[in-house]
């Protein structure tokens, strides 16, 4: 398991007591200087379960790797056989490859350092591939600065690198798959990715959007990573800013079969073909014929 040790905070200058005071008859108690006394670090452990015929039911931990990311927190991670993949991030997004062969002796054989962080790991091509979602970052700041897709070369875990990155500039762009690995999809056969994007536009520079992106993302290949088309589950842009939330709201959801994607997010859901033309083949609002000054209510009330 991958885990993150919080920085402590505490008394760094132990408190004295200054000599009496002759006005107010009393010792002074001078209080102590607070600040940081340890640094955030993460490490990954593994642990023992124990077998069918043991006594103990405790898990006892067997190796760990310790020293990932001071001063930083963990992101994402991903395991798959005996690989480990963590993402810490403060400013800069270190990715850490992990040897996990041996379960007493887990070990760092890599240490990436890129702008931004990824939210999650999705691996492809037999796990040669890292597919990453997450934010692009100032790194001098840690400032989100937008929406970010990234592939990364896996193939040797003693080097990994990034073969290709795609950044919406938008700093108000983001996908719920960051946090819903469930509404991620990545179609192998095709090279598709599928995932819902949501962009506020709260400068006015550019409308709203809330709905899917479709990208084209060939691990193989060395263009770069391509949006195919968007799909909007809302009829009007500007209710996105300014528009009404409901009780029910379903989560971003794709489902595809013989070619053709149904899209599902919020109050809506709508179907396109997946080939090399993209049409609508369906749009249904669940909200038609809903009388929306009394089934609807401000955002901000």
């Amino acid at each position: 398991m991958a885990t993150t040790s919080r920085e402590q905070w505490g008394c760094i200058d132990e408190p004295s007591i200054e000599p009496k005071d002759e006005i107010a008859d009393a010792f002074i108690e001078r209080p102590c200087k607070w600040g940081l006394l340890k640094d955030s670090i993460s490490q990954v452990t593994v642990l023992k379960i124990p077998g069918a015929d043991e006594m103990s039911r405790e898990m006892k931990v067997v190796g760990v790797a310790d020293g990932l990311g001071k001063t930083e927190v963990i992101f994402s991670c991903r395991f798959f056989n005996d690989k480990a993949y963590v993402v810490t991030f403060r400013r800069t997004d270190p990715l850490y490859a992990l040897d996990l062969s041996d379960p007493k002796n887990p070990r760092v054989t890599d240490e990436l350092k890129i702008s931004g962080f990824s939210s999650y790991l999705h691996p492809v091509l037999g796990g040669d591939r890292l597919l990453a979602i997450g934010r692009e970052a100032d790194e001098e700041t840690g400032r989100v600065t937008g929406f970010q897709i990234t592939l990364f070369d896996v193939s040797n875990l003693n080097s990994t690198s990034v073969l290709q990155r795609y950044t919406l500039e938008d700093q108000w762009s983001s996908s719920s798959a960051e946090n819903d690995h469930m509404a991620f999809r990545y179609l192998p056969q095709s090279n598709l990715l599928l995932i819902p994007m949501s962009i506020r536009g709260y400068d006015n520079k550019r409308d709203p959007f809330d709905g899917f992106t479709v990208y084209y993302v060939d691990p193989t290949g060395t263009e770069p990573i391509q949006p195919r088309f968007s799909v909007s589950m809302v009829d009007d842009p500007s209710s996105i800013r300014y528009g009404c939330w409901y009780d029910a709201y379903l989560p971003a959801r794709t489902l595809v079969f013989q070619g053709n994607a149904t899209f599902v997010k919020g109050h809506s859901s709508v179907s396109y073909t997946l080939g090399d033309t993209q049409t609508q083949r369906w749009y249904h609002n669940f909200d038609d014929g809903k009388d929306k000054t009394t089934g609807c209510f401000s955002y901000w009330r």
